[in-house]
């Protein structure tokens, strides 16, 4: 997904800075003020010391883009948004400064959003990275969403077994088993059984 026709941008060449290495990145901006804020997270997400920020043209690369897209919101919940760059353990990544950077993580430190929380894609593309596709999940090795879990604990009230919600939500029925003793244990009530 490209621009609209009728949005007036610049290019600007963002050059990111840790100790003696450095990386260039063509960002597009609406104006100088925009540019200013994206160099800012776009630092923020790759934990740079410094960045320089000027009017010359770069070459795009994947990285530019993503970060064009998640500065002027061209991501939408209907399609995926597919990742062209390197991959690490089926993952969509980048190399930075010598160290491997996941992309989900990226992101989240780019919208500012916290990173202690679980990140599950919604959409199962493995090389999906929009961020709309992103379920935030409790706990490290969480399997279910707090929206997972409330559709679990309605479907259970409804009588529905156990193996049909393993099966809906894609995860092993331990993990339903599991989940319905905490809620069952975090709500008050305890099993007579």
């Amino acid at each position: 997904m490209t621009l609209p026709a009728t949005t007036c941008t610049d290019s600007y060449r963002l050059i990111l800075r840790e100790e003696s290495k450095h990386l260039k990145i063509s960002i597009k901006a609406y104006d100088s003020n925009h540019a200013q804020a994206q160099a800012t997270d776009i630092s923020r997400s790759i934990n740079a010391s410094s960045y320089e920020l000027g009017y010359e043209k770069q070459k795009v690369s994947p990285l530019s883009e993503l970060f064009e897209k998640l500065a002027f919101n061209l991501f939408t919940y209907n399609t995926c948004t597919e990742w062209g760059g390197k991959f690490s353990n089926k993952a969509p990544c980048v190399y930075i400064f010598g160290r491997r950077l996941f992309l989900k993580n990226l992101i989240l430190r780019y919208l500012d959003i916290p990173t202690d929380s679980n990140v599950k894609l919604t959409c199962n593309c493995t090389c999906c990275i929009n961020p709309y596709h992103f379920a935030y999940l409790f706990g490290k090795n969480s399997k279910l969403s707090c929206g997972d879990t409330k559709l679990l604990l309605a479907y259970r009230s409804q009588g529905t077994g156990i193996n049909q919600i393993a099966d809906a939500l894609n995860v092993h029925r331990s993990t339903i088993y599991r989940k319905l003793k905490n809620e069952r244990f975090s709500s008050g009530f305890t099993s007579n059984s």
